[in-house]
């Protein structure tokens, strides 16, 4: 082994150990450690690329190395040490195991040598997701470089979240965070419905499913009155019924269907609900108040879910959406903003095609 000159710097001590196949010295480490105020671990750590460091502190990391001479060590065979995966958490919560996103998160996974972490959070602990013993495992032991979100989380675990890493959402916008989302084509797909309602001859229409603290059916809700707008047909809170999606849709029908009759009382015949459920929901309580569909009252969902149990029920009008496209872009969003941990927050839309189910009217031809 040969013997070091006499080192004047940690600069010098980095550039003479690098060739030798040899680990940083702690000395240089220290230094850049001092410099931005972090610990040598975190450095260690940046410095060998391994997970569970945000990428503006790697950022600046490499940037405060390079300015002190760090060069990167070198395999015996003389290539690059090579970087450890990535690994990435998958949160989701709720009851319905989202096997779509799930399909295409895996797909993407394989494609970009991703490892993923998958924790299933009780709707219950979801507040209390960042309380110390609730944290995912991965998550508080720091092997993660970022977090997928599926379903929606309150906006302060998603504030605390983004404050440690790389997110990105799965349908669901949080506008005061920096978080990517890959979502739905609303605008597209609720325009679809209303124009085959109107050339339906159904054009007094309500909506069923409002709910302000939820941004898909805020997104819906605004695209449906963009639609009727642009259709001719005018824009009104009359039919608009509010739903408190955190409690069980059974406990809301009585309110929902004395407000759906007086709507049909009034010549309202086609109600566009905010999703699927709440349409095969909505199906059945007019069916069994012996309401015939389409004839006297025409129904839309949105965002068509093919595995729904709707028994006899008619297969519903909706719109279809790739969903497990939209988890493969989730992934691909996220091994995006890992390298571009800068650039400002970005939103993906995944096109939503109108669905012909059983549950509206044949559209009338021109005369």
């Amino acid at each position: 082994m040969k013997t070091p000159p006499a080192i004047a710097s940690a600069r010098e001590l980095v550039q003479f150990i690098a060739p030798m196949n040899i680990t940083a010295s702690p000395i240089a480490l220290q230094d850049i450690a001092n410099k931005l105020g972090v610990a040598v671990s975190t450095v260690s750590r940046a410095l060998r690329n391994s997970p569970g460091i945000h990428p503006r502190t790697r950022e600046m990391v490499m940037k405060e190395a390079e300015a002190q001479g760090y060069v990167a060590p070198r395999r015996k065979n003389g290539g690059e040490a090579r970087a450890e995966a990535k690994q990435i958490l998958i949160l989701t919560a709720g009851t319905e195991t989202p096997t779509d996103y799930l399909a295409g998160l895996s797909r993407a996974a394989l494609q970009l040598n991703i490892a993923l972490h998958f924790h299933f959070a009780d709707r219950s602990l979801r507040d209390r997701l960042m309380e110390p013993q609730n944290l995912p495992p991965a998550l508080r032991d720091e092997l993660i470089s970022g977090v997928v979100l599926v379903y929606r989380w309150p906006q302060a675990v998603i504030a605390e979240l983004a404050k440690k890493l790389p997110v990105v959402s799965i349908v669901h916008t949080y506008p005061d965070s920096p978080v990517d989302v890959v979502g739905i084509d609303h605008v597209g797909g609720m325009f679809s419905l209303i124009k085959h309602l109107k050339s339906s001859g159904r054009e007094r229409m309500g909506f069923l499913g409002l709910n302000a603290g939820t941004s898909w059916s805020r997104s819906r809700f605004a695209a449906y009155l963009e639609a009727r707008l642009e259709l001719g047909l005018p824009a009104t809170m009359d039919h608009v019924i509010d739903l408190d999606l955190a409690r069980p849709l059974e406990e809301e029908i009585p309110r929902v269907m004395e407000r759906v009759l007086k709507g049909l009382n009034q010549g309202v015949h086609a109600w566009v609900c905010a999703d699927d459920f709440i349409g095969y929901v909505l199906c059945k309580e007019l069916l069994e108040r012996g309401i015939r569909i389409p004839e006297d009252a025409a129904v839309t969902g949105f965002h068509r879910h093919p595995n729904i149990r709707h028994g006899n029920l008619p297969p519903l009008t909706s719109t279809d959406v790739d969903s497990e496209l939209i988890g493969f872009k989730a992934l691909q969003a996220l091994a995006r903003r890992l390298e571009h941990p800068e650039a400002a927050p970005h939103l993906e839309l995944v096109p939503a095609c109108f669905f012909p189910g059983r549950t509206t009217p044949v559209p009338k031809r021109p005369s």
